[in-house]
């Protein structure tokens, strides 16, 4: 089963809150808990509502756990630390760096004010509903954590895998009993009206497929994603990870055909791009093709290519 909109129960322990386009998800321990992600701005102040709906007091909420250090995963922070303001941050080492880098914190904030006035504009969110301002321009991550590391809720630990293809920083975390995953982006971004897949091998493409299959043989009961979905039952998590598989190889194959073709490496990102952002209707036309750009050059890395012919 497909679940899109948080919130939302998706075991005895786990939820899905924020919003679909970003959510977050928290698991409740017999006295404590732990959120993982932190969206964008936005998010913040709706899932202070979210938790009251659900009786969820944010007292219990021990941990933030920052699976990649994206804008678009980490700008609710400012708000969370103060609605939770006895929990410690946990993110990996790049992150930690990332986060205490004024340039990088600047940067965040100007992508989220974008992000938001994206999602006025497109009817999601009300006008005046924004990210908290941080006190610094720096965020402090109080555990590094990587590869074999867990996160321990009372009883239950998560264990913490690093994931490759997406981006230095990004982790999954894996909760065996419950067969629960939190994958954030090494799965593509699902467009659920479309039922299409953007995907997001910014970093390298073969690490970024090689990843997928790894999380594959977990045999996941729950499958939590960085957007849109949550996917739930052990015969559908292990279609869709050969579905998503397949759409990365093929998007890859596509951009090596053209290229082959003639079509110069800018006029694919572009065009793709375009696409991109027919789809979603959020966020400008040259985020999408600047995003685009890096997929092409991944690609044509991976087959030898020179991406300036």
């Amino acid at each position: 089963m497909m679940i899109t909109e948080p919130p939302a129960k998706l075991t005895d322990n786990m939820f899905m809150l924020g919003t679909c386009e970003y959510p977050l998800y928290l698991y409740k321990g017999d006295t404590q808990a732990v959120v993982f992600e932190a969206g964008t701005g936005h998010v913040g102040p709706l899932l202070e509502g979210q938790l009251g709906e659900l009786g969820i007091d944010p007292a219990t909420v021990k941990q933030i756990v920052i699976p990649h250090v994206h804008p678009d995963h980490v700008m609710a922070l400012p708000h969370m630390l103060k609605l939770f303001p006895d929990a410690t941050l946990a993110a990996s080492e790049f992150g930690a760096k990332t986060f205490s880098a004024e340039k990088a914190i600047k940067l965040f904030c100007r992508l989220d004010d974008a992000i938001t006035a994206s999602m006025v504009a497109a009817g999601k969110i009300p006008e005046g509903q924004c990210r908290a301002e941080l006190d610094e321009p720096a965020i402090t991550v109080d555990r590094v954590i990587g590869d074999g590391d867990k996160i321990e809720i009372d009883s239950v630990s998560f264990d913490v895998i690093k994931t490759l293809g997406h981006s230095p920083c990004s982790l999954a975390f894996h909760q065996a009993e419950e067969g629960i995953l939190i994958a954030s982006d090494v799965i593509p971004y699902y467009m659920p009206a479309r039922d299409s897949w953007w995907p997001c091998y910014f970093g390298n493409y073969q690490q970024y497929v090689d990843t997928m299959r790894q999380l594959q043989a977990l045999d996941t009961e729950v499958l939590c994603m960085g957007h849109r979905a949550v996917v739930t039952g052990k015969d559908e998590v292990r279609a869709l990870f050969d579905e998503i598989i397949e759409v990365t190889e093929k998007y890859h194959a596509r951009i090596i055909a053209e290229t082959k073709a003639g079509k110069d490496p800018r006029a694919i990102s572009e065009m793709l791009g375009a696409e991109i952002q027919e789809k979603t209707r959020l966020l400008p036309l040259d985020f999408f093709q600047k995003n685009c750009m890096l997929l092409v050059k991944q690609s044509l890395k991976h087959e030898g290519m020179d991406e300036e012919k």
